[in-house]
Formats: C-alpha cells, structure tokens, sequence
C-alpha cells in the first residue's frame, strides 16, 4: 500500500501540511495543559502587532503572507479574547488598526518561556535534517511519531518546573517579597496602604505574628512569593500571592498554594481563607481547583479591592 511519502515531491504541499497542522495541533495542546485556550494559529498576529506597532487586517496579511479573509478570521478571535483592539488610524479615520490591549501583553509575557520552549524542540526535531529536502522530510515525519512535538514542550516544560524550589523568607529577600508582589498590584489595582504596611514590613506584621513567609526561586532569581498570615481564633489567611508574568507558565502559583496549605495543615489552625477579586478569573479557578469553596462573609475585608471570599476544605 502507498503512502503520502511514496510519491516524492508529487504530495510536497500535502506533506508539509500534514507537518504544519500536527504542529499547531501539538502547540495548541500544551497551551491547553497551561489553561490557555486561544488557538496557536493566532498568535502570529500578536507577535507581529508586538514588535512592529498598530496595523490593519491588510498590513497584517502582507507581513503574514496569508489570505485576507484568513487574516480577519484570527483577528476576530484575538478581539473575542480581548487581546487586541480595533481602533481609528489617526492618519485616516476611514481606516481600522489592531492596537494590543494589555491582555495581550500580558498574554505574551506570560507565553514567553513556553515559545522559548517551542523554539527549543523545533530546532531539536531539525537537527535531523540532510542537504536533501525530500528526505529531511521523512526525518522529520519519523521524528514526529518517536516523539511528538508536544511531548517534547512539555518535557521541557517539566524541566523548569522542576527547578523551580520553594524556599522561606529571609531578610535577604525582603526586597523581592516587596517588588513582586507591587508588581502583581499595581498590574491589576493599586497600592493600598495595608498592602504598604505589611509588604514594607513583613518580619514584625506576618513572621512575629507566627504567620510564613514562602518564596519561589528558579535559575536563582527570586520570581513568586505566597504568605500565610496568621489571625485570632486559629485562623489562617493565604496571601501575598505574587508571581511575576515571565514565569506564570511553569505553574508555580500552584506550587506555592499547595506548599502554603501543607504547612497550615501541620498547624492547629481551623479556618484557611482568602480574599481575592471576581475579576481575576484563572487566579479564581486556581483556588477552587485546590479546594477552595466560595462563602459569604459577613465581616468587612480589610482590603478595598476584595469581592471574592473563599474558606479551604478538605
């Protein structure tokens, strides 16, 4: 029986398509271990709006070297997502432009070590290749079956993850505690004065209050931090949850939750909760995965941004 590759360069276009969907299918498969639900065949675009500025559905294909009705077909779901605007070309107001909204930086800082990853296993899957183009073709088909695309990102993936230690606070590191988690408000709020106090502050207002400190290290940089501050009557809050956007894809939000719940549960603590804003949707679905369960609460928060109130049960 015959076979795509059979035919030599008859099926080239064929092939490569083959290849080229596989791919985007595998990347499209890490991004959804990663929570990430926009399709890999967009992000083109956002790296192109990136580094080159605004630009129109039109310039987009010229830079792209795809169809027009393509184009507009991805443009529209990076504006669904809310990654990129439409706005006014101040040149011609009769002209529409494709501006990056915050989401969508956002969404590149946070991706950035997963292309870096992404880049590293293309080239690997290439170090195969012969002077004959036909033949490199075949290498890198067999390439795919022995070990998928996919599977090569996420081993990376791993890799990182698994350098990534969780380590307690020091005054060495009362700095970084400060500037991650500024950073974290300062994206999606402001500064509150508490917030001030306490991160200015950490030993007297969270460590002699018999409250933990835990920050995350990868590649020796100080990169996300969690607390447990400790309150009357047994009870426990998890916060000062920071990690900065260039590392949010090696879950270590999770990592240093699930750390900060095992310490609670060597504790004779009774309540963990905490308080957070219905606006920060995967931080919330984090929480609720880690068995946090939503409550009313019936006192005031000592923090104006908080709308969300979540008690961990077992």
């Amino acid at each position: 029986m015959k076979h795509l590759k059979d035919f030599g360069a008859l099926t080239l276009g064929s092939r490569l398509k083959k290849i080229s969907d596989q791919m985007f299918d595998d990347v499209d498969q890490v991004y959804q271990s990663q929570g990430i639900t926009l399709s890999s065949r967009c992000v083109a675009i956002l790296l192109l709006l990136n580094e080159n500025g605004d630009a129109g559905i039109t310039q987009l294909a010229e830079w792209l070297e795809q169809a027009h009705s393509s184009v507009s077909q991805m443009s529209n779901k990076l504006l669904k997502a809310g990654y990129v605007e439409s706005k006014t070309d101040p040149a011609d107001e009769r002209r529409r432009l494709l501006s990056l909204t915050p989401s969508g930086h956002g969404f590149i800082k946070q991706t950035s070590s997963i292309w870096e990853d992404i880049e590293a296993s293309v080239e690997e899957m290439l170090t195969v290749t012969t002077d004959d183009f036909l033949e490199s073709l075949l290498l890198i088909e067999a390439e795919q079956k022995n070990c998928s695309l996919a599977a090569r990102i996420m081993n990376k993936q791993q890799q990182r993850h698994s350098a990534v230690e969780i380590i307690p606070f020091e005054p060495q590191y009362r700095d970084d505690f400060k500037r991650l988690n500024v950073e974290w408000l300062e994206k999606y709020f402001y500064v509150e004065a508490i917030d001030n106090e306490v991160l200015s502050n950490p030993e007297e207002n969270i460590l002699t209050q018999g409250g933990q400190i835990f920050l995350a290290k990868y590649n020796d940089e100080v990169v996300g931090t969690a607390a447990l501050m400790q309150l009357e009557g047994g009870r426990f809050e998890l916060s000062k949850m920071s990690v900065t956007e260039k590392y949010q894809g090696l879950k270590i939000g999770r990592r240093l939750a699930e750390y900060a719940i095992d310490y609670y549960k060597s504790t004779d603590g009774k309540i963990l909760f905490l308080e957070s804003n219905s606006k920060l949707k995967p931080a919330i679905t984090l929480y609720e995965s880690l068995g946090f369960k939503h409550k009313a609460k019936t006192d005031s928060s000592h923090y104006e941004r908080a709308d969300v109130y979540m008690e961990y049960e077992e």
